[in-house]
């Protein structure tokens, strides 16, 4: 427990001189006022479900592959081959201050753009809980290999455009079942969950995909840590 509270310090000095909070709190803001100027209150739900998927989940993606591949130009994920730090101590830091930076930022985006509008903030919060856990471990396990920004983007584009962000046209194209076929989904459902009625057996999916999303997001970066970055296992 010590190591990981050790590594959760470090990660979170580094991520704030790297200025990616202010950057992430300032873009939530800006669209903030720009959702208040021009979104209907009826719609909030629908836009804060979209905001979240695209927006916050592309942020929180790219932030965790910045920052491994900041670490592997400074030399510090060398250094850190030679310490105690275990492949699941570094993952676990980066999902838990990324993910709780992903819950600030939706946070700020629902009070400058919507505050007036009521919700149910359970879901709202597990929704954007689960989708920060699950942008966070894909993009530390797609980063891996890479030792560069160009060499990371095109896979990590289609990746994200091309798959995880799919479901923001169920909002916009209407419904269909093939959207239930891509795990942010059910981040989805719960996210608009918050502001609408859903089908029980929705939200049973959004139950069952969620943790099963996560599981496999987590194995799959530990992999790709155990094979490119090559730190302690455990």
């Amino acid at each position: 427990m010590s190591l990981l509270l050790a590594t959760l310090k470090l990660d979170v000095q580094l991520q704030t001189r790297s200025r990616l909070y202010a950057i992430g709190i300032g873009v939530a803001m800006i669209l903030g006022f720009l959702a208040r100027l021009f979104v209907h209150p009826d719609y909030a739900g629908k836009c804060l479900a979209v905001f979240f998927l695209g927006g916050v989940g592309g942020t929180i993606y790219m932030m965790s592959a910045s920052l491994v591949l900041l670490e592997k130009s400074a030399g510090t994920l060398q250094a850190l081959r030679t310490t105690p730090l275990t492949s699941t101590a570094y993952i676990a830091s980066k999902v838990i201050t990324l993910t709780s930076f992903a819950m600030l930022e939706s946070a700020l985006f629902y009070c400058v753009a919507f505050f007036e509008v009521p919700l149910n903030p359970l879901p709202l919060l597990f929704g954007v809980a689960v989708l920060g856990v699950v942008y966070t471990l894909v993009g530390l396990g797609q980063v891996a290999s890479h030792d560069s920004v160009t060499a990371f983007l095109f896979p990590g584009a289609l990746l994200i455009t091309g798959v995880l962000q799919l479901p923001v046209f169920s909002v916009i194209a209407g419904p269909s079942p093939f959207w239930y076929f891509i795990p942010t989904q059910a981040s989805l459902l719960l996210m608009l969950g918050a502001t609408e009625s859903l089908e029980n057996w929705q939200w049973a999916y959004a139950a069952v995909v969620s943790p099963v999303s996560i599981l496999l997001a987590f194995w799959w970066a530990r992999e790709q840590f155990s094979r490119f970055i090559a730190l302690q296992e455990g």
